[in-house]
């Protein structure tokens, strides 16, 4: 393994560790709020809650207290063993209401001082009240009055004071409470803080190295596009290079078999004939030899021609584009049934090489194929010169094929196609293929053509044709 995989290995490896280390500290920040919310809520609602039970419990106090100086107060009014009765049952009442209050605040409160003493006054407040129902039965309103002034508005005034006491205690504790309370938040949100700093700078170093790593890889991406690319245009003037190469081998081999070979079996041909001319005198079987002869001849001239035409034809370099295309559908006529039409318009006599030879063998490979594979009735060639580019097109009613999205071809497409559309696009062309399975072939070639130059005009010349 090279040492650029080996370290695009460790950066990979490097920048998964950096995501997985802030979306760990990502996590641990989340599950770290939630659980200082949790505590936060549940300590401020203890806080209060325990409050709020001391508040209640006080206030019980404080209305059992009013209620049994007021009870005492109305016995005094109205004393009867009836009103008696009465008062003992409320008395018994407010006793078990303030047994309840004072095991709450026992439960909600923290040990004091002020709480038995709480306790205390409260003790001595029922022992002088509870036997009044019958203690105070038959006494005077002055004795029933005493009492009141000696026992019990004194013992309800330092309960009173007691209460105040034990509500400013509770007070004082509520104020501690929120203070702990404070200071305990702003700790976890310190410890939040910190750890969702430590995540932003995890987070920036891991972006860093994200941007950096991408950065590289875009680099080396343009630089490898740009490698294809070049390898791209070297293969393009390879092929060209390719085609020009077989171009030039098939002009040589047509040239030689027209010149050498065709011009022997011509000059064997006229011996031959010469020699049929002997008088009578020769035999009969010397005629006969001297007549395959010449056949053998004549065929092996024509098959001559027939290679040079296949490899190179004549006309195209002699008489141009629309005599060489001429002959090639004669030739295709005498070879099939397929009935052919030939359309030209405003073709030029004299075109560039390279322009001509690529329709030329575009329309010879179309064609073929339409002979081969296509079964069609009916071919129409067409070649057209426009202003700026060279239209040729090839049309038949045969039997068609498939064509991939975007005109590409399809792998069972034989490379003839494949060749013609590389010839065209070497020649600065483009080739399209139109084509469905029962609906024949079209088959489009644009091939560019530069513009002829204007002829230079001097001066002396026009004064001279004027």
């Amino acid at each position: 393994m090279s040492v650029r995989v080996l370290a695009g290995l460790s950066k990979r490896a490097v920048l998964r560790a950096g995501y997985g280390a802030v979306i760990a500290v990502l996590v641990l920040s989340a599950a770290e709020a939630y659980r200082i919310q949790l505590s936060v809520s549940e300590q401020h609602l203890e806080i209060y809650r325990r409050y709020a039970d001391q508040d209640e419990a006080l206030a019980t106090l404080r209305r059992n207290l009013w209620l049994a100086g007021n009870y005492v107060r109305d016995y005094f009014i109205n004393t009867t063993p009836a009103q008696a009765d009465i008062l003992r049952g409320q008395l018994v009442d407010l006793k078990a209401q303030d047994a309840n209050a004072l095991a709450l605040l026992a439960r909600k409160s923290n040990p004091s001082d002020t709480l038995p003493q709480l306790r205390k006054s409260l003790g001595e407040f029922w022992a002088a009240v509870e036997p009044v129902p019958g203690s105070m039965l038959l006494n005077t309103d002055q004795r029933k009055f005493d009492f009141l002034q000696r026992e019990v508005v004194p013992r309800r005034g330092e309960l009173y004071n007691a209460l105040l006491d034990l509500a400013a205690t509770g007070q004082q504790k509520l104020q501690e409470g929120e203070k702990q309370f404070a200071a305990s938040r702003q700790q976890a949100a310190h410890r939040l803080l910190l750890m969702l700093g430590l995540g932003m700078m995890l987070s920036f170093l891991v972006a860093l190295a994200s941007i950096r790593h991408s950065e590289n890889l875009e680099r080396e991406a343009e630089s490898h596009f740009a490698a294809i690319e070049v390898a791209k245009l070297e293969l393009q003037q390879l092929s060209a290079r390719l085609l020009e190469v077989e171009e030039e081998g098939r002009r040589k081999l047509s040239r030689e078999l027209h010149d050498e070979i065709g011009q022997s079996l011509a000059l064997l041909q006229i011996e031959i004939t010469r020699a049929q001319a002997v008088p009578a005198g020769q035999t009969a079987a010397l005629r006969e030899r001297l007549e395959r002869a010449r056949e053998l001849a004549e065929r092996t001239v024509q098959t001559a021609r027939n290679i040079s035409g296949l490899l190179r034809p004549a006309l195209l370099d002699d008489l141009g584009l629309v005599p060489a295309l001429q002959f090639q559908l004669e030739d295709f006529l005498r070879r099939n049934s397929i009935a052919c039409e030939f359309v030209e318009e405003g073709v030029a006599d004299r075109l560039p090489d390279a322009a001509k030879t690529c329709v030329y063998r575009v329309v010879q490979e179309a064609l073929h194929n339409c002979e081969k594979h296509s079964g069609a009735a009916k071919v129409k060639v067409t070649v057209r010169q426009l202003p700026h580019y060279l239209l040729a097109e090839v049309e038949d009613d045969g039997c068609g094929f498939a064509v991939a999205e975007h005109g590409t071809l399809s792998r069972s497409c034989g490379l003839g196609l494949l060749g013609i559309r590389e010839r065209a696009a070497n020649a600065g062309g483009s080739l399209e293929i139109h084509s469905a399975p029962g609906r024949g072939t079209r088959i489009s070639l644009r091939v560019p053509i530069p513009a002829e130059p204007a002829p230079a005009i001097h001066p002396h010349s026009e004064v001279a044709a004027s």
